[in-house]
């Protein structure tokens, strides 16, 4: 959108024009006052953020690739699922199968929390535990969530619930993300309320969909995420 001269990358004027339209919303008349005011600014000065300096140099001059900026957002992601995951692994290399449960029904209007949960702990006597390359995978995998969904809604058409294999295999054909047997297991335990070992579209898209939902919706951090957040936004918008 913003690569107005077409070769692939962006440089710092054209940066600064997205970040002003995330930091408040805007008309196309006042987007148009924008790009003209930041074309008649020097490239030193007040908007020397650190995080611009990362991006484009102490002088300004240097252009963001897009594959520096997607890598710059994968790590970013990474650390803050990294944060959520160390905050109940205690250190230890996985957290438990019922705490990766908890997670997932964050956000979302299921009633009887409790019961999906006692799901899971009587369905896994031997907990072996979750490792972060599986939480990360599988929450990369809810980024895409509406390719999967389509996938997930041919089996809706033909009145069928889907299988772990089928689940696995349509995971990775709509994401390219290959979940492990034992992450889909839990995936299973937790919302085949049924107990027929098989998912339908109800049982887990309409509960994601409506997890991420309300998560953006009314979206609050526990407090020991605010400093990071508070960190990253004061970068993103301060000029």
């Amino acid at each position: 959108m913003f690569d107005e001269d077409g070769n692939q990358m962006v440089d710092k004027k054209e940066f600064l024009v997205l970040e002003e339209i995330f930091r408040k919303k805007k008309d196309k008349k006042e987007v148009s006052e924008d790009v003209q005011r930041l074309e008649q600014q020097p490239l030193h000065g007040k908007t020397e953020t650190t995080l611009l300096v990362h991006f484009f140099g102490e002088n300004g001059k240097a252009e963001l690739k897009f594959e520096d900026f997607y890598k710059f957002m994968d790590n970013l992601q990474t650390e803050v699922l990294e944060i959520e995951f160390l905050s109940y692994s205690h250190g230890m290399s996985t957290i438990s199968e019922e705490d990766f449960a908890r997670i997932l029904l964050r956000y979302t209007s299921v009633n009887d929390v409790t019961g999906y949960l006692e799901n899971v702990r009587h369905s896994i006597p031997d907990e072996k535990g979750i490792t972060f390359e599986e939480f990360r995978s599988f929450f990369q995998f809810l980024n895409n969530l509406e390719d999967f969904a389509i996938a997930m809604q041919m089996y809706n058409f033909a009145n069928r619930s889907i299988g772990q294999e089928e689940f696995t295999r349509a995971v990775f054909v709509a994401t390219g993300i290959k979940l492990s047997r034992h992450l889909v297991n839990i995936v299973f335990k937790i919302f085949d309320e049924d107990h027929d070992d098989r998912l339908s579209h109800k049982e887990f898209i309409g509960v994601m969909k409506d997890r991420l939902l309300r998560r953006d919706r009314g979206f609050r951090v526990e407090e020991k995420f605010v400093s990071f957040k508070s960190c990253l936004k004061k970068e993103l918008s301060s000029k």
